[in-house]
């Protein structure tokens, strides 16, 4: 699913599409921020991953789309002995 964002003043949408082996996800920080993640199609996203966009708490009104998850998480390492 695509990620939509509307923001503040502005009356189109802008979104990050899905699509060519790419996924987006969205993180809301604690701070009012918007993260936007870029994963590739059935992969995972790393605990320490860059976001490709940041928008700050004034600039956005609302997001709609798949939000990160544990789902995006890579499975644990099990080390042997």
């Amino acid at each position: 699913m695509a990620i939509d964002i509307s923001f503040i003043g502005d009356k189109d949408d802008y979104t990050y599409e899905d699509g060519e082996g790419v996924e987006y996800r969205y993180v809301i920080n604690d701070n009012g921020t918007l993260a936007i993640f870029e994963k590739e199609e059935g992969g995972h996203l790393a605990g320490n991953a860059e976001p490709v966009a940041v928008y700050g708490p004034a600039a956005w009104f609302s997001v709609r789309g798949n939000a990160r998850s544990k789902k995006d998480t890579p499975p644990a390492r099990i080390r042997s002995f």
